[in-house]
């Protein structure tokens, strides 16, 4: 059962321009009203039922309208989201990059850019005099092409697009969104505290994984020399214009987590798709995100770790099914937005494992999304983690909570070559949080 976007939220938090990053539309906020989502089926509950299932009566409750253990829905908070305010990237040089806007659906996207997943053949059907084909390509991960469209101001909405479409490739359009990573630095503290790293090294800990794993990471460019580092093999490419400006702290820190978790020998694929918007904030437009899926999966990664959260989009979502299907699992956080927040995808996708945090008393962390498709929940406030500069600092966030997960599954997955018998694993070695069973908060439960 699919999602039903409600369209109309923005993730990520209030922006300051820096350097060559302009901004606008400063302090915006959009206002979303009380409404009712379709729920989403999570991959969790997809397991056979011969290895188990934990479905509980929420969605029932939720179609219905009734009561459950969290309260009527009557008392749920109109949710309230600052819109990020858009920027405009420049080169050293001063031209023009990137142009990011507002769109109408209340996202960030790239400016009057759409991307089309098709055939070589579909490319006719972008014969107008107001759409331009930017580039194409094949994408091996998928056996289709995708194009990216330019078009004129005049036809910059997705029903004008969709005009020039047959019916059976109207769902194979959208809009070049942006998404953000999914951390927000340590709560604890104005600034992160770095440390000097301890006299150990990730052999000293007792490891889940009986073998060396291959996982993947959507993400910024990593610090690879890091010491907490070494015991892996790692290659990572760039799906960047060179001349956006980048930073390897999120990706070092989400490289780290994983790390902590994978044994010797093990391969660390990276696909750095995010460019830097301030200090506190990287963004990754939805074409290099599926540039790198296509890289990733092409590496026979066992799972796919995605930090970052943004809106619906019908390519993206075909994209995720496509890959689900030659059996890659995709694991994604739950979003920063807060627990009135809509979902956010990758994340509600049915097929992605869901992943949300908690801090170190196993209390849930308060500007995580909560919802029916959350599928674990994991250590992700104030955790320490690698920095780029060789020390380690402390950051909170669904991003930080989801490598631990997507590390254990890999292993259970390379243990059994089973996916489905990988997930029941995973959820049997949850430990139950919040209302008994599963719900909407921890989903199954938290891992360790």
């Amino acid at each position: 059962m699919k999602c039903r976007s409600l369209c109309q939220l923005v993730v990520g938090s209030f922006i300051l321009s820096v350097g060559s990053v302009t901004s606008s539309n400063a302090n915006a906020q959009l206002t979303i009203g009380r409404q009712i989502i379709e729920p989403v089926t999570p991959i969790i509950d997809s397991v056979p039922v011969d290895v188990g299932t934990v479905r509980d009566v929420l969605e029932a409750q939720v179609e219905q309208g009734v009561e459950s253990t969290f309260g009527p829905l009557a008392n749920i908070p109109t949710p309230q989201f600052t819109v990020p305010s858009p920027l405009s990237l420049t080169s050293p040089a001063g031209s023009l990059v990137l142009k990011e806007i507002k769109a109408p659906d209340g996202f960030l996207a790239v400016e009057r850019e759409w991307l089309f997943v098709g055939s070589e053949a579909d490319r006719t059907h972008f014969s107008h005099p107001d759409i331009t084909i930017e580039s194409s390509h094949y994408l091996t991960a998928i056996g289709q092409w995708i194009y990216r469209l330019k078009v004129s101001t005049s036809l910059d909405e997705l029903s004008q697009i969709r005009n020039n479409l047959p019916e059976s490739l109207k769902a194979q359009v959208g809009r070049n969104h942006i998404y953000l990573a999914q951390s927000k630095g340590n709560p604890d503290s104005q600034n992160n505290s770095q440390h000097v790293l301890a006299n150990t090294t990730p052999t000293d800990k007792p490891k889940v994984c009986q073998a060396p794993v291959r996982i993947g990471m959507i993400d910024t460019s990593i610090a690879q020399n890091h010491e907490l580092l070494k015991h892996l093999v790692i290659e990572q490419q760039s799906f960047l214009p060179q001349a956006l400006p980048t930073t390897q702290a999120h990706g070092t820190s989400v490289a780290g987590l994983l790390a902590d978790n994978m044994l010797a020998g093990s391969h660390l694929y990276n696909a750095s798709v995010f460019y830097t918007r301030n200090s506190i904030s990287q963004g990754a437009t939805l074409l290099s995100l599926i540039d790198g899926l296509n890289y990733l999966v092409a590496k026979q990664v066992d799972a796919i770790n995605m930090s970052l959260a943004g809106p619906e989009n019908p390519v993206l979502s075909k994209v995720v099914q496509k890959i689900s299907e030659q059996g890659v699992q995709i694991l994604a956080a739950v979003g920063n937005e807060g627990p009135a927040s809509p979902p956010m995808f990758p994340a509600a996708y049915p097929s992605t494992i869901a992943v949300t945090a908690v801090d170190s008393k196993h209390v849930i962390y308060r500007w995580a999304n909560q919802g029916n498709y959350v599928d674990f929940a994991a250590s992700g406030v104030s955790v320490e983690v690698a920095h780029p500069d060789g020390t380690t600092s402390r950051e909170t966030g669904t991003s930080m909570a989801t490598p631990l997960v997507s590390a254990r599954y890999a292993c259970l997955f390379r243990a059994s070559s089973n996916p489905a018998q990988a997930l029941a694993t995973l959820r049997d070695q949850a430990i139950d949080a919040g209302a008994p069973g599963r719900d909407p908060v921890f989903g199954v439960g938290i891992l360790h």
